[in-house]
């Protein structure tokens, strides 16, 4: 969600699927919950989970992409002002405005005046995105002075201790369910070694490095084994505890670490070839620009949306999940467009 002086259009494409991924996998989770996880639409709608939970590994990923280029000259007090200071901001309105959209009907001098700071903090869950990316943007002069410094090779060696220690080991607790192995696994914390930064280096290293025409083939060549395994074992996994498991869907599960990579590979490798027109040009920019916005006010339409009892619709959910996703991703990127267009205060609210 940042950018370099020269504009590149596979950024503003990836975001644009990746803001409409996670549209898409919480317009599948509204049904999630409700469904008798044995039946077609429950199928149906975890499916679409499953396939859909690229987005946040892509958005980390694209930051990592553009802030650890060595084109992109760091300024700290650019940095704060511009892109944490935003970040701050913007959570702490759209936290305060979902909590506020919660007590609409309290009474607020009963509930005292704790409880209401506490449930404005609280926010959505979804909104857990925006810290994260802040708290990475804190240690940028860090990794950014590690990666310009580094060799090939020493950025490698931490990619592969991420990939060990955070995708693997996170794919082992979904997929194992046995107690002694979970409790060593949460009391040796090996997951905390890398987190998302590992996600914010390999998309350094994929849009500056790359990897091989072999490494390629065989990544394609995973793509629909890994939707098929994320599928299939999320049923599995949901029917042996006979309740909905994503634990396997995680963005550190290894199928849709493989799915996630993979788009992010074709997408820069393909968009980079493509004779794009400056209006198709301008209209990804557009989309772009709103992706923020989008994400962080799907969920409040979502809510909105439920409470009308549109989820009562009789329609497939195969049919029903996309749609309901693309209305609600149009209408949010409109709002944020008109959003981020008010003088002063609009980059602070989407």
């Amino acid at each position: 969600m940042a950018e370099v002086k020269s504009r590149k259009l596979h950024y503003d494409i990836l975001r644009v699927l990746a803001a409409f991924s996670v549209v898409m996998l919480h317009s599948a989770a509204q049904f999630w919950y409700d469904l008798d996880i044995k039946g077609t639409e429950w199928i149906i709608a975890n499916s679409y989970d499953a396939v859909f939970r690229f987005g946040v590994p892509v958005f980390v990923m694209i930051s990592g992409a553009i802030f650890l280029d060595k084109e992109y000259t760091l300024d700290l007090k650019r940095l704060y002002k511009h892109n944490i200071l935003r970040l701050v901001v913007l959570y702490a309105i759209w936290s305060a405005a979902y909590g506020l959209f919660d007590m609409r009907t309290w009474d607020w001098k009963a509930a005292g005046i704790k409880t209401i700071l506490r449930e404005m903090l609280n926010g959505r869950y979804h909104l857990w995105f925006i810290p994260m990316i802040a708290g990475i943007y804190v240690l940028l002069p860090i990794l950014k002075g590690w990666i310009e410094n580094a060799k090939q090779k020493t950025i490698e060696y931490f990619l592969m201790i991420f990939f060990v220690l955070q995708i693997c080991s996170e794919t082992i607790r979904a997929l194992v369910l046995s107690d002694e192995i979970h409790y060593i696994l949460d009391l040796s914390k090996v997951e905390m070694a890398c987190g998302y930064i590992g996600y914010f280096v390999l998309g350094y290293y994929l849009a500056h490095i790359g990897i091989s025409a072999k490494v390629k083939k065989v990544l394609y060549a995973l793509v629909v084994p890994a939707i098929v395994a994320n599928v299939v074992l999320g049923l599995l996994l949901a029917w042996r505890v006979n309740a909905p498991v994503a634990t396997i869907y995680d963005s550190f599960g290894i199928f849709t670490f493989i799915l996630s990579v993979a788009l992010f590979v074709f997408v820069c490798e393909k968009a980079k070839k493509a004779n794009v027109g400056a209006k198709s040009s301008k209209v990804w920019k557009e989309l772009s620009a709103d992706t923020l916005g989008v994400y962080v006010m799907h969920v409040g339409l979502m809510e909105f949306t439920e409470g009308l009892g549109f989820h009562s619709m009789m329609i497939p959910n195969i049919v029903c999940i996309p749609l309901y996703a693309i209305a609600c991703f149009a209408t949010c990127a409109l709002v944020a467009a008109l959003l981020r267009r008010i003088p002063g205060v609009g980059r602070f609210l989407c």
